[in-house]
C-alpha cells in the first residue's frame, strides 16, 4: 500500500486484503471518483427528557438512538427538543466497504443521501456486476410468517426461474427475517443443486438496523482476522437484524441513525436509476409477500414511478387485502366510458394529494378500508395520522388509472407465478407507451419473452400476428436466440409469420446459386454451452472437439453417425476411389443451390431444358434451412424443436428415420444405461413417426406411397427412406405393408406382381425353361402409359413467341412423351412404349416384354438358383469322379473342372463388382459393411472362395503321390460343403423358409459361444485333473501330440461318459455330462428361437430387401454366362475414357431417380399434404393414428376404386387387415375402460352405503335413507 494509505487513520484500511492493487482500486473509486461517504450524528439531543447528572449520561440515548459513549466522534450538545436528521447529521469519509470472507459478498456503506446513479456507477464498473435484463424487488413481512407448503413451493420456484430466464437481479431488504429469509434458503439451494448457476441478489440495507456492524468497519489488518456478520455475538437488540448471507452485494444505507427499518424511497429510486443506466431500459417488478403498514408504503413508491407490482394472493396481511379489494371495485369500472363534466376520468391518475377525488371514488368501501388498515397494523404504533396516510396510500392503488399495473398470483390460477411476473411486466410497459403516446420497444420485450419461454403472453401483447415493424437484424437475432434456448414454440410462431428464413443461413448471389452462411450454421453448433451440461449431449464425444470449425468437420460427422453412404450435403468432397472414377468418368452435374453435392439434380432429358425460376429456387433453399435446423435440433438432442421444424419440411419420413439412426449411433457413445434408455426410446418414437407418416402416404395414395419410400431424396445426400431404414435397423418399418407391396413392385419389375395362381406359376416357369422366348405371350407385364409431358411443353411455350403455328403442330408438340423416372434407377411404374417407323408396333412389343422380362430380379434369381444347383451337381460329379492324379493315359483336366473354375471364376467376379457397387462411398465403408453389417454370410463366402482356390493350387502342385494329392481333394470336400451351405440363401425369398433360415444363422453363432464354454471347460478341468492325476510323470511330454492324447481327450470323451479306469464310481451315470451340455446347447437355441419367432413376418420382410437389392443390379446372365456382361460393361467404361465422351449413364441405383425437377417436386408436395394432419398432432403431444387421420370417405373411395381393377382388390386384404386390427385395438380399450368405470362406481356405492348406515345410527335426518343400486353387469 502506499505512503498516503499509511498515513489514514486506522478506521480507513480494509480488512481483508485480497490485493494491493485491487484494493488501491476500490479505495480510489469510492473515496475520489465517486465520492461515497458515511452520515452519523454530530449532534447529542436526548430522545428523552433525562436527568443532567453527569455519570448518567453516557447511558442516555440521543435521537439517533445511540447512546451518548457510542457516538464516533466529541458531539456537541443541542439546545433543540427534538432531533432532527436534516440539521444534527453530516456526511463523513467512509470506513466501512469490502468483502465478507466467508460468502465472498461485497458490501459498502453510504450515505442516504448518495445519488443513486453513483451506486450504479459503483456496481457496474467498480464491482462488475453482470448487467441485468430484470430486476425484481421483493418486498413484504420483515418478521417470521409460515407460508402454506404449496405456496411457499410455488413462490420459491418462480423466484428462481424468473431470475435464471432473464440474468435478473433480486432486491431485497437484505436482512435474514420473513420473506428475505425465504429468498435466501431458495438461492442456496439452488447453488447446492447448481453450483455453476450465478443469482444475483442484492440487499439495500439500512446501516443501523445491521447486527454486528462494528466488525464491518474497517481495521487494520491482523493475523486471523476474520468478519461474521452473519452469527450474532452481540445481544439482542430490538431493531437490529442479521445479513442474510446468501446475497451476493449489500447496499448499506446510513441515515445517521440506530435501529429501526424505514429506509423511504431510496430502493425505489436506485433500481429506477439502474434500469436507465447507460441509456438502458431494464423492466422492474416488485413482488408483494405478507407485510404491513411499510410495505403498503414501499408499494405506493414503486408504483408512483410506474413499476409494476405482483401481489401474491394467500400470503397474508397488505396482499390479500389489496387483492379483495381489487377483486371488489374491478365492476364498477368501466374504462371505455368517455368522460365528461360529470363523469369520471378512469384513465387520468389522481395525485394522492387530492384526497376528496379518491375518497368520494371509493367511499362505499371507506369504512371496510379502514378496518383492514388497522387489523394488518396491530402490533406496530400507528398514529391516526399515519392511518389516514396508509388510507390515501391504499386509495391511490384501487384507481382505475393505476390498478392496471397490480397483479394478483393465486394458487387457483392457471398460471405460474414467472408468468404473473410477465404479464405485469408487458402490462406497465404497455400503460406507460399509451401514456407518453411513443412505440412499445418490442424487440427488447421480445428478448425477456424469449429468456421467458411466456409465448402465451408473448402472442397476445407483443406478438399481436405482426413482426412487420422490426428491423431485419433484430428480427434474426430473436430467431437464433429461440434457437440456442430452445424455444420451439417462438420458433413455430416465427416461422408462421413467415420470417424469412432463407436469406439468414443462405446469401442470394446475382446470377449465381444461393451460397450457405456458414458462419451462421456455425454458431448455432458452437453456442450450447447450456445444452452441454446435459448428459444427452453427446456431439462432442462423436466429433471429440468442442468446436465444429467447417463443413468438413460437420459431414464427417455426419458420415460418422448415419453412414458414408450419405453423400456430403455441405462439401463439395470427392470420398473413396469409385466416386473419383466416376468424376473421371464425367457425369454433368447442375445446381441451383451451391451449397452441396445433394442438391445437384441430373438432367436426363436430352430434349427439354428447365427454365431457372427465381421463386422455385427460394422454395429450394428454404427447405434447405429446414433440413439444416432439423438436423442440427438431432445432433443437440433438442427433440421439441425438431418437431417444429419437422411440421414445415416436405420430405418428413427420410428426416424422422435419420433421427432415428442418428440416436442409435448415439447410443454407443452414452456411458450411462439411463441415456442409453432415453436414446433407445428416442429412436423408437421416431421409427414410429415414419411409420405413421408412410402409412398416411399409403393411405391417400399406394402407388406414390411405394415410391417415395424408395424414391432418392437430393437434400439428403440422395438418401431414400428405406436405405436408411434397414442401415439403422428399422425392421417396423421395413415390415410395413407399403414397403412390402414396394419389394413385391421391385421384385416383379415391369411384370405384373403378385402371379401366385397355378396357371401364372406354370407361364413364368415355361417361360424360364425357353428363356423368355415365350415370356411376351404368356406372361402378363404392366400396361404401356403414354405420360404426356405437358408440363414442360406449356412451360416452355410460355417463354417463346410463337407465329403462325398450326393446329396440327400444336397437338403435336403437346402429345409428346417423356420418361418420369431414370433408367439407371427403380422405374417399374414408368412404362413407355417404343416408337419406331422400321417395325411394327407388335414385334416392338414383344422385344420391349422380352428385354423387361430378363431384366426383372425375380427371373434373374430363377436363373442363377438354377445355375447355382447345376453348378453344385457338376461340381460333386467333379469331386467324385473326376479327381484323378493326372496321368498319361488320362487328361489333367477335365470338361466338368472347367466348368467348375470358369464358374467360381465369374462368381468371383461378380462377388468384386457388387462389393464395389455397395451404397458406402468410401473403400473403409464397404469393408465395414460386407465384414461387419452382414458377417455370417460374406465370411461363408470369402471361405468359399478361399478354400476352392488353394484346394486347386494344391491339386496342381501336389501330383507326386496319393497322399499328398489328397490334400486338395479334403479341402475342395470342405469347399464344396460350405457351397451347399451358400445354396440356402436361395430359399430367403419363400416367406416361410426365410425366418427360418434367420434362426438357423443365429443359432449357428449360439453354437460358436457354445463351443467356447465347452472348451474353456475342457481346459480347465484337463489342466487340473492331469497335473494332479500324473504327477512327476514322464509319459506328458512338450509336443502337440501328447497334450492332446493326455490332456484333452480324456476329458473331452468324459462329456460322453467315456471315462476308462479313472473315475469307477461315476459307471451309474455314464451320460450325465451328455445331459448337461445338451441342455446347456438347448437353452441357448430356444431362447434364439423365441426371439425370431415373435417377429417372423418383419424379420422375412427385413431379410427379403437384402436379397431383391443384391438381384436388382445384378447383369441378366447367370454364371458362367455373365462374364459376357461384364466384359461389354468393362468395353463401355474404357470407351467412354478414350473417347473422352460424357454422357449421363451411371450404374444402377437401388433407388427411385426422377428423370425431372417436377417429378421431385410432386413427391415432395404429396409426402408433405399427406403427413400434414399427422405432423400438426405431433405438436399437441397427442399425435394421432394415421386411420384416424384419414376419413372414412377417402378410404370409401380408394375402396370403390379397388373395385374397378383386380390390382387393387389384392392389396385391400392388408388395409382391412390394419383397419380392423386398429378397431379392435380400440374397441378393447373401451371395454376395459368401461369395467373400471364400473369397478370404480360399485366401490363408491359401497362407501356411499357406509356413509349413510352411520348417519342413520346417530339419527342425524327423520326421513329414512334412500336405498343405492349396484351397477348390474350384464352378459355383453
Amino acid at each position: 500500500m502506499n505512503n498516503s494509505n499509511h498515513n489514514k487513520s486506522n478506521n480507513e484500511y480494509k480488512l481483508d486484503l485480497l490485493s494491493t492493487k485491487f484494493d488501491d482500486d476500490w479505495t480510489h473509486a469510492i473515496h475520489q471518483e465517486l465520492n461515497i461517504r458515511r452520515r452519523t450524528c454530530t449532534t447529542f439531543i436526548p430522545k428523552t427528557p433525562s436527568t443532567n447528572n453527569h455519570t448518567s449520561r453516557s447511558n442516555i440515548q440521543c435521537g439517533c438512538n445511540r447512546l451518548y459513549r457510542e457516538h464516533s466522534w466529541d458531539v456537541m450538545n443541542g439546545d433543540e427538543p427534538v432531533w432532527n436528521r436534516n440539521k444534527h447529521t453530516k456526511s463523513a469519509c467512509n470506513n466501512a466497504y469490502g468483502f465478507i470472507p466467508n460468502s465472498r459478498t461485497h458490501y459498502i456503506r453510504c450515505d442516504i443521501e448518495t445519488q443513486p446513479n453513483i451506486l450504479a456507477k459503483l456496481m457496474f464498473d467498480v464491482w462488475k456486476v453482470k448487467f441485468p435484463r430484470l430486476i425484481m424487488c421483493i418486498i413484504g413481512g420483515a418478521k417470521y410468517f409460515k407460508l402454506n407448503e404449496r405456496l411457499e413451493r410455488e413462490f420459491i420456484k418462480g423466484i428462481i426461474q424468473a431470475a435464471l430466464k432473464a440474468d435478473g437481479w433480486i432486491v431485497t431488504t437484505g436482512f435474514r427475517t420473513g420473506v428475505v429469509q425465504l429468498v435466501g434458503e431458495a438461492i442456496h439451494d439452488h447453488k447446492v443443486t447448481n453450483p455453476k448457476s450465478h443469482i444475483t441478489a442484492i440487499g439495500c440495507s439500512k446501516w443501523g438496523a445491521t447486527r454486528n456492524r462494528e466488525a464491518l468497519i474497517l481495521k487494520k489488518p491482523s493475523i486471523n482476522s476474520n468478519i461474521d456478520v452473519s452469527i450474532n455475538t452481540s445481544k439482542n437488540e430490538k431493531g437490529q437484524q442479521d445479513l442474510e448471507p446468501n446475497h451476493t452485494h449489500f447496499l448499506l444505507l446510513d441515515d445517521g441513525t440506530y435501529y429501526g427499518y424505514d429506509m423511504g424511497d431510496y430502493r425505489t429510486r436506485f433500481v429506477t436509476e439502474v434500469s436507465k443506466y447507460n441509456g438502458a431500459n431494464v423492466p422492474i417488478v416488485t413482488i408483494v409477500v405478507e407485510g404491513g403498514p411499510d410495505t403498503l408504503s414501499a408499494i405506493y413508491n414503486d408504483l408512483r414511478v410506474g413499476i409494476p407490482i405482483v401481489l401474491v394472493d394467500g400470503s397474508g396481511r397488505i396482499p390479500n387485502l389489496l387483492a379483495n379489494f381489487l377483486t371488489c371495485t374491478e365492476t364498477m369500472i368501466n374504462r371505455n366510458e368517455k368522460p365528461d363534466e360529470n363523469s369520471t376520468n378512469w384513465k387520468e391518475v389522481i395525485d394522492i394529494e387530492d384526497t376528496e377525488r379518491l375518497r368520494n371514488l371509493f367511499s362505499r368501501y371507506e369504512e371496510e378500508i379502514r378496518n383492514g388498515l388497522k387489523a394488518i397494523s396491530k402490533g406496530s404504533r400507528t398514529s391516526d395520522k399515519q392511518m389516514d396516510q396508509l388510507f390515501n396510500y391504499f386509495l391511490y392503488c384501487l384507481q382505475p388509472a393505476v390498478r392496471s399495473k397490480i397483479q394478483i398470483y393465486s394458487l387457483e390460477s392457471n398460471h405460474d407465478l414467472d408468468d404473473i411476473i410477465f404479464e405485469a411486466i408487458i402490462r406497465a410497459k404497455e400503460k406507460k407507451s399509451s401514456e407518453i403516446n411513443s412505440e412499445l420497444d418490442r424487440g427488447q420485450l421480445l428478448e425477456l419473452a424469449l429468456a421467458w419461454d411466456a409465448i402465451e403472453i408473448a402472442k397476445e401483447h407483443i406478438i399481436k400476428d405482426d413482426l412487420n415493424d422490426l428491423t431485419s437484424e433484430t428480427k434474426d437475432k430473436l430467431f437464433f436466440e429461440a434457437l440456442i434456448l430452445d424455444r420451439p414454440q417462438f420458433v413455430n410462431t416465427f416461422i408462421k409469420l413467415n420470417f424469412n428464413l432463407s436469406e439468414m443461413f443462405y446469401e442470394k448471389q446475382i446470377n449465381k446459386p444461393w451460397k450457405l452462411k456458414w458462419n451462421q450454421l456455425a454458431k448455432l453448433y458452437n453456442n450450447n454451452d447450456k445444452k452441454k451440461k446435459e448428459r444427452l449431449y453427446l456431439l462432442e464425444k462423436c466429433h471429440e472437439k468442442n468446436h465444429i470449425d467447417s463443413e468438413y468437420e460437420l459431414d464427417r460427422v455426419l458420415r460418422k453417425l448415419i453412414g458414408d453412404y450419405m453423400i456430403p450435403i455441405y462439401t463439395h468432397s470427392v470420398v473413396g476411389s469409385l466416386r473419383c472414377w466416376k468424376f473421371c468418368c464425367g457425369y454433368p452435374q447442375t445446381a441451383r443451390i451451391s451449397d452441396s453435392c445433394a442438391c445437384l439434380h441430373m438432367n436426363n432429358d436430352d430434349n427439354e431444358s428447365e427454365i431457372l425460376n427465381p421463386e422455385e429456387a427460394r422454395k429450394e433453399v428454404q427447405e434447405l434451412v429446414y433440413r439444416d435446423l432439423f438436423i442440427w435440433s438431432i445432433l443437440t438432442n433438442r427433440i421439441e424443436m425438431s418437431k417444429v421444424i419437422l411440421n414445415y419440411m416436405e420430405t418428413r419420413i427420410c428426416a424422422l428415420l435419420i433421427a432415428s439412426k442418428i440416436f442409435k449411433s448415439y447410443f454407443n457413445f452414452a456411458v450411462d444405461n439411463e441415456s442409453k434408455d432415453v436414446l433407445r426410446s428416442q429412436a423408437d418414437q421416431f421409427e414410429e413417426y415414419a411409420n405413421e407418416c408412410l402409412k398416411c402416404c399409403y393411405n391417400y395414395d399406394e402407388e406414390r406411397a411405394c415410391e417415395i419410400a424408395i424414391r432418392r431424396i437430393n437434400i439428403f445426400g440422395g438418401l431414400s427412406c428405406l436405405q436408411v431404414a434397414v442401415d439403422a435397423d428399422d425392421k417396423s418399418f421395413v415390415g410395413q405393408p407399403c414397403c412390402n407391396q414396394l419389394l413385391n413392385n421391385i421384385w416383379y419389375d415391369k411384370m405384373e406382381p403378385f402371379q401366385s395362381a397355378i396357371s401364372q406359376r406354370i407361364r413364368l416357369l415355361l417361360s424360364i425353361c425357353t428363356f423368355g422366348l415365350l415370356a411376351p405371350v404368356l406372361v402378363s407385364f404392366r400396361k404401356e402409359q403414354l405420360v404426356q409431358n405437358m408440363f414442360f411443353n406449356e412451360r416452355n411455350r410460355k417463354n417463346e413467341l410463337i407465329i403462325n403455328e398450326k393446329e396440327e403442330e400444336k397437338q403435336k408438340f403437346n402429345l409428346r412423351t417423356y420418361k418420369r423416372l431414370n433408367d439407371y434407377g427403380i422405374n417399374y411404374s414408368d412404362i413407355y412404349m417404343w416408337q419406331s417407323n422400321k417395325c411394327s408396333k407388335s414385334y416392338l412389343t414383344y422385344f420391349l416384354h422380352l428385354k423387361h422380362f430378363h431384366e426383372s430380379p425375380i427371373v434373374k434369381y430363377l436363373f442363377n438358383s438354377i445355375s447355382f444347383i447345376i453348378f453344385l451337381l457338376l461340381f460333386s460329379y467333379y469331386l467324385l469322379f473326376d479327381f484323378q492324379i493326372p496321368k498319361n493315359e488320362s487328361p489333367s483336366i477335365h470338361g466338368a473342372e472347367i466348368f467348375v473354375i470358369i464358374t467360381i471364376t465369374t462368381m468371383l467376379i461378380e462377388e468384386i463388382r457388387q462389393f464395389f457397387s455397395q451404397d458406402h462411398r468410401s473403400i473403409i465403408g464397404k469393408l465395414t459393411n460386407y465384414f461387419v453389417t452382414n458377417q455370417f454370410f460374406n465370411l461363408i463366402h470369402v471361405t468359399s472362395y478361399l478354400l476352392f482356390y488353394i484346394g486347386l493350387i494344391l491339386r496342381f502342385t501336389n501330383t507326386n503321390s496319393e497322399e499328398t494329392f489328397s490334400a486338395a481333394k479334403i479341402v475342395l470336400a470342405y469347399d464344396l460343403e460350405i457351397w451347399f451351405i451358400r445354396s440356402l440363401g436361395f430359399l430367403g425369398i419363400a416367406q416361410k423358409m426365410g425366418p427360418k433360415l434367420v434362426m438357423i444363422r443365429k443359432m449357428t453363432i449360439d453354437l460358436f459361444f457354445f463351443t467356447y464354454i465347452i472348451l474353456i471347460a475342457i481346459i480347465a478341468y484337463g489342466v487340473a485333473s492331469r497335473t494332479m492325476y500324473n504327477y512327476n510323470n514322464d509319459i506328458l511330454s512338450f509336443n502337440g501330440r501328447s497334450i492332446f492324447r493326455n490332456i484333452f481327450y480324456p476329458t473331452y470323451y468324459l462329456l460322453y461318459g467315456n471315462i476308462g479306469n479313472e473315475l469307477n464310481e461315476l459307471d451309474a451315470n455314464p451320460d450325465s455330462s451328455t445331459s448337461i451340455s445338451t441342455h446347456v446347447l438347448l437353452a441357448f437355441h430356444i431362447f434364439t428361437f423365441e426371439s425370431v419367432q415373435t417377429h417372423t413376418d418383419l424379420v422375412w420382410r427385413y431379410e427379403r430387401y437384402m436379397l431383391i437389392r443384391a438381384y436388382f443390379d445384378r447383369p441378366p446372365l447367370f454364371p458362367p454366362f455373365i462374364i459376357i456382361t461384364h466384359i461389354i460393361e468393362l468395353m463401355k467404361l474404357i470407351f467412354r475414357h478414350l473417347s473422352n465422351h460424357r454422357n449421363q449413364t451411371e450404374t444402377k441405383i437401388f433407388k427411385m431417380i426422377g428423370a425431372n425437377r417436377q417429378v421431385d417436386k410432386d413427391w415432395s408436395e404429396f409426402e408433405c399434404y399427406a403427413t400434414n394432419l399427422y405432423v400438426r398432432s405431433l405438436l399437441t403431444k397427442q399425435p394421432l393414428t394415421a386411420s384416424i387421420l384419414v376419413s372414412s370417405k377417402i378410404r370409401q373411395e380408394q375402396e370403390s376404386l379397388s373395385n374397378i381393377t383386380s390390382h387393387n382388390s389384392r392389396f385391400q386384404s392388408n388395409i382391412n387387415h390394419l383397419d380392423m386390427k386398429t378397431i379392435m385395438e380400440e374397441l378393447s380399450s373401451l371395454r376395459k375402460a368401461v369395467l373400471d368405470l364400473r369397478t370404480y362406481s360399485e366401490e363408491m356405492n359401497r362407501y356411499m352405503q357406509w356413509m349413510m348406515d352411520a348417519m342413520e345410527r346417530v339419527k342425524m335426518s327423520k326421513e329414512p335413507k334412500p336405498r343405492l343400486k349396484s351397477a348390474i353387469i350384464t352378459d355383453n
